[in-house]
């Protein structure tokens, strides 16, 4: 029999390792499964998220599957499926990857006798929709046209009028995804995998002007044909000093209103607050959101983004 593999795809702060999270500590895997984290630069936080369930995961740091690691992924699948046995295989790769470069090393001789693909769930945040389809159109209506199901995340935050107009724009790209738009909080695990035969969407087509959704633009619009890493870039910073969630959300507000230190399209990190405790936190053009996690003790920044200022980012945090 073969190793069902589940893809778990969305642009940068999506909410796709939350996604997982949920899924898995809700029991709607079962026992026997492994996970394959993919992160575009040389540090993983979402590794440390998922591993809060008691999951073990193997990590790729080397770049995202889309470009630079194809070799090195293909032999992580490999490997894992010799040393776990796991009768699923759960993989999250970059949210700068491409559906199709990742489908294309499943299709790999050496793989296709070995795994199906099952789940391919994209993760949208209907608030970034404008920005990011305006910016990274290439990238992220790959992400789109190649799910199986797509999950809407923050919902609740969109009035039916917004959301119903995302919906259809993303039915004008994806016709056959399921598309399930349910508040994560009211939402079973368990119906995200179990229902393939859900009505696209409730909502019609509708055509809003003056909308709030966030339409940000890039100090430069992003050709297309390129690869990940001719766009993006990322580094890490290892903070010594404790620091406050006020003065951290302090930080990252000015990060996102200044050109100073390049276009920050994504933040997240682990820290040490001044009680002592750890925060792991997660920024997204504007939004800044930080939680306590559980047994981890080294501090950790990575930024995504182009452009980025590394020594102006290094002296904010020094």
């Amino acid at each position: 029999m073969k190793i069902k593999i589940d893809i778990y795809s969305g642009f940068l702060g999506a909410g796709k390792t939350f996604l997982m999270k949920k899924l898995i500590t809700e029991g709607a895997y079962e026992n026997n499964i492994a996970i394959i984290e993919n992160e575009f630069g040389e540090v993983s936080i979402d590794a440390a998220i998922l591993r809060e369930s008691n999951i073990e995961v193997k990590e790729i740091n080397s770049g995202c599957i889309c470009c630079q690691v194809t070799g090195d992924f293909k032999s992580a699948i490999l490997e894992v499926i010799k040393e776990y046995k796991p009768d699923r295989i759960i993989v999250e790769p970059s949210g700068v990857a491409k559906l199709t470069d990742i489908v294309k090393v499943f299709n790999a001789e050496s793989l296709n006798e070995k795994v199906v693909i099952d789940n391919i769930i994209t993760v949208i945040d209907p608030e970034k929709f404008n920005s990011y389809i305006e910016n990274f159109k290439e990238f992220y209506e790959n992400q789109i046209i190649n799910a199986k199901k797509i999950v809407l995340s923050r919902t609740q935050k969109l009035n039916s009028q917004d959301l119903g107009d995302i919906i259809s724009r993303i039915k004008r790209l994806n016709k056959e995804a399921i598309i399930i738009t349910d508040e994560w909080s009211k939402l079973e695990g368990k119906f995200i995998l179990e229902n393939n035969h859900l009505e696209a969407s409730k909502y019609e087509a509708i055509n809003i002007k003056g909308s709030k959704l966030n339409k940000a633009k890039l100090s430069k619009r992003i050709e297309e044909h390129k690869k990940a890493d001719e766009i993006f870039e990322t580094f890490a910073i290892y903070p010594k000093a404790k620091i406050s969630k006020l003065e951290l959300i302090s930080k990252f507000k000015f990060i996102s209103s200044s050109k100073t230190y390049g276009d920050v399209l994504r933040a997240k990190g682990i820290v040490t607050l001044l009680d002592g405790s750890n925060g792991q936190f997660d920024f997204v053009k504007d939004e800044f959101q930080i939680r306590e996690i559980k047994n981890e003790s080294k501090s950790v920044i990575s930024f995504i983004g182009i452009k980025l200022n590394k020594d102006q980012l290094k002296s904010l945090f020094k």
